[in-house]
């Protein structure tokens, strides 16, 4: 009897152990499965946007962020894709965050609201946000384009000369190069903007509105203008020439360029590098632009060969001709008090 308790209890505990030992087995397999799951999770994880990706990968270290609103096709758009700047600042403790806008104005609006530090826009996008006290200030400027910017009409339109605009609905973005060319070309015609119906809209709803026949001519500027010429003949009414030298500025916010000049200097640097590149490498660059958005390579070389990407601290002439245009503003009733845009002009030297 006691032989046979003994076996009992052997092959009692014998069991016990091989049950454990299973258990541990199981145990073990699953925290390997786990721990590799998370290793293969990790490296399949999709990159939502290049902010969040910035933002996930960035060092621990990285203690301060600029955050830098773009237009889509301008050399910042380049420069966001090609992660240089990142790269740079990441040995500083910084990181960047992207926001693309549509147009001028939203980007001034940002600056004002605290949202972003950087930014860049047309004519006249600043010179309201001056007159309603964005707090900016001028950086750079590039060269004025010529060919970038028209109003135009569908190719089977009635409407032939600027004249023919009286009594039509123009679609336009308030505060921006087109609506200023839209005064501009519609005074040498003899007409005045109230002789028309400006129909405010932002670039994409314009072009709905403008398909679509809702209204009848649109002043707009690449490369929304070369993205609707795939798909639409148009006529040109007008262009810039004669009329206004259509560039773009870098701004900033005016506290973020007082506290980090050195900031500024950078991202104008990495700016001009990737502008010169683009204007050196205009297939190369319209290869980037047809796989990033799928616009058609035709259309891509034709928009980075119809413009000079570059960069150049601010120029007088520059100031000189947004003078110019804010008077202008003034005269018309679109500003309420006179500028004056030497007020809002960075005055660090912008070694390039």
């Amino acid at each position: 009897m006691s032989h046979i308790k003994t076996r009992f209890q052997l092959s009692f505990f014998s069991q016990n152990t091989i049950k454990r030992r299973v258990a541990w087995g199981y145990t073990l397999i699953f925290t390997l499965v786990f721990c590799l799951s998370l290793a293969v999770a990790s490296c399949q994880s999709p990159v939502i946007n290049n902010s969040t990706a910035k933002t996930q990968n960035a060092p621990s270290n990285l203690t301060r962020v600029v955050r830098i609103g773009h237009q889509r096709f301008g050399a910042l758009f380049y420069l966001k894709a090609k992660n240089s700047l990142e790269n740079r600042l990441a040995k500083m403790g910084w990181s960047v965050e992207w926001t693309e806008f549509a147009a001028g104005p939203p980007i001034l609006e940002a600056i004002g609201k605290g949202k972003i530090d950087l930014g860049y826009a047309g004519v006249a996008a600043p010179i309201f946000a001056q007159s309603e006290g964005v707090p900016f200030v001028y950086i750079a400027n590039d060269s004025a384009l010529p060919g970038s910017i028209g109003i135009i009409v569908p190719q089977d339109s009635p409407i032939r000369t600027l004249a023919d605009l009286k009594g039509k609905k123009i679609a336009a973005t308030q505060k921006t190069a087109g609506h200023y060319l839209l005064i501009r070309a519609l005074t040498q015609s003899g007409l005045q903007l109230k002789d028309a119906q400006l129909v405010d809209l932002p670039p994409p709803k314009a072009q709905e509105a403008f398909v679509r026949g809702e209204v009848d001519a649109w002043a707009i500027w690449q490369p929304f203008l070369a993205q609707l010429q795939e798909t639409m003949p148009v006529n040109f009414l007008a262009n810039s020439d004669g009329l206004m030298n259509d560039r773009n500025f870098y701004l900033a916010s005016r506290s973020f360029a007082s506290d980090f000049p050195d900031i500024v200097k950078i991202v104008m640097g990495e700016t001009r590098q990737m502008a010169t590149w683009i204007t050196k490498n205009p297939e190369r660059a319209a290869e980037f632009i047809s796989a990033r958005t799928g616009m058609r390579i035709t259309t891509a070389i034709k928009l980075t060969k119809s413009r000079r990407y570059d960069l150049l601290p601010i120029q007088d002439r520059a100031v000189e001709e947004q003078q110019r245009i804010a008077e202008i503003f003034f005269r018309l009733g679109l500003l309420p008090d006179r500028i004056w845009i030497e007020d809002v002009i960075w005055k660090q030297k912008l070694d390039l």
